[in-house]
């Protein structure tokens, strides 16, 4: 799909009251690039503004002190589950200080969970009702799933089947 169909696809799921509200845009880093400034110039139906998207690799290494981040990448390659605890906890407290109701989360640059292999599902739980998220996804449907980071060639990641609605999902188009 276009940026311009995207965004008024998501302009419409944005005015329905309840239910599961987590959306995603899958492409490539340029495309998603290019679509985060088309959103940011486009309003919603009320006429507010989208917002910026949110970097969640820099928010969860903000959220870890500098003497404990580098005690844990001291000791990752023997010990990796202490490093991504703290990963795990550090996107839960970002994610929960960030959701407070009636507004539109926009995050992008989500690496740090799929390296970590964090649990995705706090993301389906929280955006509901009045917490709306929007995830910039680099990636791209592939055999009915949803492979990230295509261009990898050291492992294979794939985005949960069931975290995002089928009608919640768009890829960009060229």
């Amino acid at each position: 799909m276009k940026a311009t169909q995207i965004i008024e696809a998501l302009r419409q799921k944005l005015v329905v009251p309840g239910g599961r509200h987590l959306y995603g845009v899958l492409g490539t880093y340029q495309q998603l690039d290019k679509f985060a400034g088309d959103l940011q110039h486009a309003r919603t139906i009320d006429g507010k503004s989208f917002p910026s998207p949110l970097n969640v690799n820099k928010s969860i290494l903000k959220a870890i002190p500098d003497d404990e981040f580098r005690h844990l990448v001291e000791n990752e390659a023997k010990r990796p589950e202490p490093t991504a605890a703290h990963v795990a906890k550090a996107f839960e407290q970002f994610l929960r200080g960030k959701l407070n109701g009636k507004r539109l989360l926009v995050l992008a640059n989500l690496e740090m969970l799929f390296a970590y292999h964090i649990e995705l599902n706090l993301l389906r739980t929280m955006a509901a009702d009045d917490d709306r998220v929007l995830l910039l996804l680099p990636g791209k449907r592939s055999g009915g799933r949803i492979v990230m980071f295509p261009g990898l060639t050291e492992g294979t990641y794939m985005l949960p089947t069931n975290l995002i609605a089928e009608n919640h999902l768009w890829e960009l188009r060229g």
